[in-house]
């Protein structure tokens, strides 16, 4: 019998956290101790789903394609990650999880059933939606998507030692991160359906999610607004995505996304990006989303290169509005500490945000990545 997202918020008494992880988007669950803080936390985090603002965006975000989640199909992601899963994600086993992985639908004839069901459905979706895709896709629910999960793929690792080659000096920890973030969103990429479902299936920010839509939605499949959304797969180099901060409707702050790396060509070209990016807001995408549930919220920036993929002129870049997120603790903070910096995450007067980048290499980040991840390079032997 499984905790309620609730119970697991309330039974943890979970306090600000002090240490930074590579999860951006992952819910810290911090301070929540009354039923009121709950609600609010999921009134505000579901107001974030793609779903509230991609129309208002339709042309600044990414092309997005919808795929409904029945309520009963997102108890039976909970079922399965409970049933299968959630030990070995407590206990840390790593191969166990992916070993797993390839066998759980043999165990019980109603859950591959509703496997297969909800396959064929989003694949057929996907042919429809994209029948000249061959690039690959980008796969995630309403909130988030399952980048926990990218990890367990059985060529992850040859994935980040063919990313590893390409640095002069393989050895430095700052190129291994590098190396590291570029593996990780590569293996995001999808190219059917069944890709898509091993990895939710496994990953626990699904199960979060889906325990927190069954809980705050009407259990009727008929009410129940949760998707799987497809986004053709677009190269988003690891030093071009931003994490900005609104308040009131003002982009107060922003954030170099991956903070743990540091980039010399976002070093140089830091004062353009600020104003490429605020003019987007400003002139775009404020406008767009005068109508949005909330004034406040955390929003997220990528830059994309062109047709010619060397061009590394930021001028020629695209500005894409990647996912909203809410504006409260339970959102990583990148540069910026919520417990320590709110009056400047609300600061409505300055002429122009500020705009935080990590400006040299920062030594021991390797030690600030999730331990699933430097377990299992470690194991393999390949810091």
């Amino acid at each position: 019998m499984s905790n309620s997202f609730a119970e697991q918020l309330a039974n943890a008494k979970l306090k600000p956290s002090k240490n930074k992880t590579k999860d951006f988007s992952d819910p810290k669950l911090a301070g929540f101790i009354t039923k009121d803080q709950i609600s609010a936390y999921q009134k505000t985090a579901l107001e974030a789903n793609m779903e509230e603002w991609q129309m208002l965006l339709a042309n600044e975000t990414f092309p997005t394609t919808y795929v409904p989640i029945t309520y009963s199909d997102a108890k039976c992601f909970i079922k399965i990650f409970e049933k299968y899963f959630q030990k070995l994600h407590e206990q840390q086993l790593f191969d166990q999880i992916r070993d797993r992985r390839d066998t759980w639908l043999n165990d019980n004839e109603d859950e591959k059933q509703w496997y297969e069901q909800l396959k064929e459905r989003l694949q057929k979706t996907m042919d429809q939606a994209f029948p000249n895709n061959h690039n690959g896709f980008f796969a995630k629910t309403s909130s988030r998507s399952a980048k926990d999960a990218c990890i367990f793929r059985r060529d992850f690792l040859d994935i980040y030692k063919n990313e590893l080659t390409k640095f002069s000096d393989p050895s430095q920890e700052n190129s291994r991160i590098i190396a590291l973030l570029n593996a990780a969103f590569l293996s995001l990429r999808v190219t059917c359906a069944a890709d898509i479902l091993s990895m939710f299936v496994i990953s626990e920010r699904i199960y979060q999610d889906m325990l927190l839509a069954t809980e705050a939605q009407n259990p009727s499949d008929d009410l129940f607004k949760e998707n799987i959304i497809l986004r053709p797969f677009i190269p988003i180099d690891v030093d071009m995505e931003f994490r900005g901060f609104v308040f009131q409707q003002n982009l107060t702050c922003l954030s170099q996304y991956n903070y743990l790396i540091y980039s010399q060509r976002l070093n140089q070209s830091k004062d353009n990006i600020l104003e490429k990016i605020t003019s987007f807001f400003n002139e775009i995408v404020k406008p767009k989303l005068n109508t949005y549930p909330s004034n406040d919220y955390v929003i997220d920036f990528a830059l994309t290169k062109g047709d010619k993929l060397d061009d590394e002129n930021i001028n020629s870049m695209k500005v894409w509005v990647i996912e909203l997120n809410p504006f409260m603790e339970t959102t990583d903070g990148a540069l910026f500490s919520w417990q320590h910096e709110r009056h400047i995450l609300e600061d409505k007067s300055m002429d122009k945000p500020c705009f935080r980048i990590t400006e040299k290499v920062r030594p021991g980040s390797w030690t600030m990545l999730p331990n699933s991840v430097r377990q299992w390079i470690t194991n393999e032997n390949h810091i």
